[in-house]
């Protein structure tokens, strides 16, 4: 047999060109797609941004349609003639009389369990007024499922003082399932104020946990020196840093004083609801960060004596004046309101001071005591003591 040959297969120089041209031209090939595949995934980005623009878009057409549908409510509620029975907003109004003293209007906003609390709040207010020279007229807010045959409470009032009341149901303008804070819609009423009351200068917000301790008229009448709202300063929120408010002007929501002829002049009274409804979810202090918000920096500061929150002590003051609060606070003005305020807030004390335990938690504490004190004894100026003792107490 033949013995085959054995030959080693080697590369010309032409063959091994060829070789690297597919190679490269397989790789480009692979890149190619790669690309082809970043401009498909970037494009598809890109029409994904723009369908969700717009779907923001209409969503936001949308939310302003129902704010002007609920505005639109609001101000043909509020024009009509008081009458009795329950409608969207009224439920039943006081006439206005013809008078030469001076008219302070207050608001409240409640729900059920705010109810003795409040009246206790609207009495001291009364036994505190100077009638020779002003008449109180309050404005009740309450929330959809008040029950108001509770009216009658505060009816009662009339039968001692002179003073007038005005009620109000607020429909469910604010969805609390889109909140993830706890509490009631009646806290976000305020923000409608604004709205509600067009014909009026200004008006004085108060919470249910206040008492009005001396003549509030000098409240009433205080300076906005152009500005949209006047509070106290308040402890820093997580809201300063999200929205961007400067943290020197942000205010407490629970002692208010209004100007709502400028915030209509400016048309702030819109925005303010616009926000608080879009804003909902995120709103860690619910509306008080709506009003720090849409009013910045336009904030003022009322005297620390009208709405001095509840803390106790000087040495407590100084330390969350310094330590908690950024806004400039004069710490002999702070103490003065702690010893002799006119108008005190019942916001940092919980349990409430009306509830026994604050007597039992601060037992030691002889402001806190005080204030549990004054707290029944214009509780006991009203019809319902014994009642207000036996569910509060």
């Amino acid at each position: 047999m033949e013995e085959k040959e054995n030959f080693s297969f080697i590369e010309s120089p032409v063959e091994m060109q060829n070789h690297k041209m597919k190679k490269k031209s397989k790789i480009n090939s692979v890149m190619l797609v790669y690309f082809l595949i970043l401009i498909i995934f970037f494009l598809l980005i890109v029409i994904i941004g723009i369908l969700l623009y717009k779907i923001k878009k209409l969503d936001q057409r949308l939310k302003k349609s129902e704010i002007n549908q609920i505005i639109n409510n609001i101000e043909n509620n509020m024009n009509s003639k008081p009458f009795q029975g329950k409608r969207l907003f009224h439920i039943k109004n006081d006439e206005f009389i013809n008078t030469t003293k001076n008219i302070i209007h207050i608001s409240y906003s409640l729900d059920n369990n705010l109810t003795f609390p409040t009246l206790v709040s609207m009495t001291s207010g009364l036994e505190n007024n100077n009638y020779e020279s002003n008449l109180i007229v309050y404005h009740l807010l309450f929330s959809g499922d008040y029950n108001t045959s509770n009216i009658d409470i505060f009816e009662s009032l009339k039968e001692k003082y002179e003073v007038k009341i005005n009620y109000y149901v607020i429909p469910p303008i604010f969805n609390s399932s889109k909140r993830w804070t706890s509490g009631t819609d009646c806290v976000y009423y305020k923000v409608i104020l604004p709205l509600m009351f067009p014909d009026l200068e200004r008006i004085i917000y108060l919470d249910g946990d206040t008492l009005i301790r001396k003549d509030i008229w000098e409240m009433y009448n205080y300076p906005f020196n152009n500005n949209y709202i006047l509070g106290h300063p308040f402890f820093t929120p997580s809201a300063v840093d999200r929205f961007k408010i400067n943290a020197t002007h942000y205010i407490n929501g629970g002692c208010l004083l209004f100007n709502i002829k400028k915030i209509r002049k400016d048309k702030k009274d819109v925005d303010l609801l616009q926000f608080t409804i879009k804003k909902n979810y995120y709103l860690s202090y619910r509306e008080q960060d709506s009003i720090n918000y849409v009013f910045h920096p336009k904030v003022g500061f009322l005297p620390l004596k009208y709405g001095m929150y509840m803390i106790g002590t000087k040495g407590l003051f100084k330390y969350i004046a310094i330590k908690r609060i950024r806004s400039p606070i004069n710490l002999t003005e702070g103490y003065e309101a702690i010893e002799d305020p006119a108008v005190v807030h019942f916001s940092c004390c919980w349990p409430k001071i009306w509830n026994n335990a604050t007597k039992n938690l601060f037992r030691h504490n002889k402001t806190c005591l005080r204030y549990q004190k004054e707290f029944y004894y214009y509780a006991n100026k009203t019809k319902y003591y014994s009642l207000i003792h036996s569910l509060l107490y």
